[in-house]
């Protein structure tokens, strides 16, 4: 399988989409885009809803093409909101027949109109598709249950057409056409599902077709599905629910992937992609209903697994064997997702986790040293602080972090003290192997892209472009290319810097493309 894409720096950004568990449809959390928060940032605005802010965080994108970023949220008042990402205006909001809490907002252009659509559930039995410039309904789609999991996007079958992921407490995962909303295939597990996960999508057993993992809440397993039928490839039974959502990656360098995810029986799991099998699990003090973040967190060139815990601890796992290198104590339930990022400009990754504490008219946004796990600053917000959305919100060329707190029902803006501006990204070049397919030719001439395939066919190949600010400017390519030599035109109308990376499999390489007119 090759996937052609450019190096993505915002967490929200991934393969054409913007699913809300990391920069990839893996579910890593990991911003390649700098900040510059060396101590506790200011709030830059803060905006309060009807209700409490959606459990499991933003999307950020550029949705009506006005060169100014928007932060998409849902709220429990029953309302998706599009605010303005420099002052937290409003520019739209959308009501639903019941509350956008749960389900986080996935953005792409799905009917190639060239405009963004915004896919989210509700607990209306609903997934909306609306459009991104101005909030109205594209498409909505009735399950038979609640919809707690956030959407994933991607071309699941390649059949030149993005489709909607996610699942429903009717037991059942869907995968929706994304132009019309009409379900392709839907997979009813054997018992009580109730889908709290969010799926993931990959190809975990390298037969070029994309798979789809996802957990069940009251069931107890994980499933993989086949992308293009639904059928299921394995699933785990894990003991308890799985509420967690799972991340995927080749933790241990064997050149097989591996799944990884928390359980309520309070531990944490990897298992053999292919296979399905566990490879390790660790135990930690209560259950887990945080979803982890994968990344070499201190630069040992192994990749770690980053989980928090209702024992009130955040967790860093070496990869491949599951053993702890560092823990930190929080004041409450680590409950969410957690997000990486050079935070402060110091070229090392920082982790930033949400938190429940106690008493309940208090709690803290906690930023950690990657290395060792010790405390670099903390935020005090609302009650209930949840999932933590990274992005360059602003357009000044360092990120934001944007979050929501239950309690006060309020979506903040975080920003550096410093008024800094264009911090940078975690380096233009990845540490990445050597390409091991023969003769296949990756380069920038001038203003195009150009691929030669040697041979065979490639399925599931995506080619889209970037600024270096992180913002998805087009998708210009998505489908199978054969054997043959390929010539992309990148559909961008300024000049400037932007960047393209190739990746066959678990190998990959970075090129910057410079684009004069």
């Amino acid at each position: 399988m090759i996937t052609l894409i450019l190096f993505i720096f915002q967490q929200t950004y991934a393969v054409g989409t913007w699913p809300k568990y990391g920069a990839t449809l893996e579910n890593t959390h990991l911003q390649y885009m700098k900040g510059a928060m060396m101590s506790a940032p200011d709030v830059k605005w803060s905006y309060k809803t009807g209700g409490p802010v959606e459990s499991y965080g933003a999307a950020v994108a550029d949705i009506d093409k006005d060169d100014t970023m928007e932060v998409l949220i849902g709220s429990e008042d029953y309302k998706i909101y599009c605010l303005n990402g420099i002052t937290g205006g409003v520019k739209w909001s959308y009501t639903a027949g019941d509350r956008l809490y749960t389900s986080s907002p996935a953005i792409a252009d799905m009917d190639k109109d060239d405009t963004m659509e915004v896919v989210i559930g509700s607990e209306d039995n609903k997934i909306y598709c609306l459009n991104g410039a101005n909030g109205t309904v594209k498409w909505s789609y009735t399950t038979g249950g609640q919809i707690w999991s956030s959407p994933a996007i991607a071309d699941i079958n390649n059949d030149d057409t993005l489709d909607v992921l996610i699942g429903s407490t009717d037991d059942k995962v869907y995968c929706l056409n994304g132009i019309t909303g009409k379900a392709k295939w839907s997979y009813l597990t054997t018992g009580i599902g109730m889908y709290r996960s969010s799926p993931a999508v990959a190809d975990v057993n390298k037969d070029d077709t994309m798979e789809v993992v996802i957990g069940s809440f009251t069931e107890n397993n994980v499933y993989c599905l086949n992308g293009t039928t639904g059928r299921v490839k394995w699933s785990y039974f894990a003991g308890n629910e799985v509420y967690s959502s799972p991340a995927i990656a080749d933790v241990d360098k064997d050149d097989t992937v591996e799944v990884v995810f928390g359980c309520w029986n309070h531990k944490i799991y990897c298992l053999n992609g292919t296979t399905g099998k566990a490879k390790w699990s660790y135990s930690t003090g209560n259950m887990i209903t945080s979803s982890p973040a994968i990344a070499d967190i201190d630069n040992d060139d192994t990749l770690d697994v980053l989980i928090g815990s209702s024992d009130d601890k955040i967790y860093c796992l070496n990869g491949a064997t599951g053993r702890v290198k560092w823990s930190y104590m929080t004041t409450g339930a680590v409950h969410r997702g957690i997000s990486i990022a050079d935070i402060d400009m110091d070229n090392k990754l920082e982790v930033l986790l949400p938190n429940a504490g106690f008493p309940l008219n208090i709690d803290t946004l906690f930023c950690l040293n990657g290395e060792d796990g010790s405390l670099l600053w903390k935020k005090q917000l609302a009650h209930d602080v949840h999932d933590i959305t990274i992005a360059d919100i602003d357009n000044d060329g360092c990120v934001e972090i944007v979050v929501g707190t239950n309690n006060s029902g309020t979506i903040w803006a975080l920003d550096d003290i410093g008024n800094f501006t264009n911090c940078g990204c975690m380096g233009t070049e990845e540490k990445s192997k050597e390409l091991k397919v023969e003769s296949i030719e990756f380069k920038i001439i001038k203003n195009k892209i150009y691929l030669s395939v040697p041979n065979n066919d490639y399925t599931n190949i995506l080619l889209t472009t970037y600024d270096l600010c992180g913002r998805l400017k087009e998708v210009a390519y998505q489908g199978t290319l054969s054997k043959g030599n390929y010539t992309f035109t990148p559909n961008i109308r300024k000049n400037g810097i932007y960047f393209a990376k190739l990746s066959i499999g678990n190998y990959s390489t970075t090129k910057k493309l410079i684009l004069m007119k």
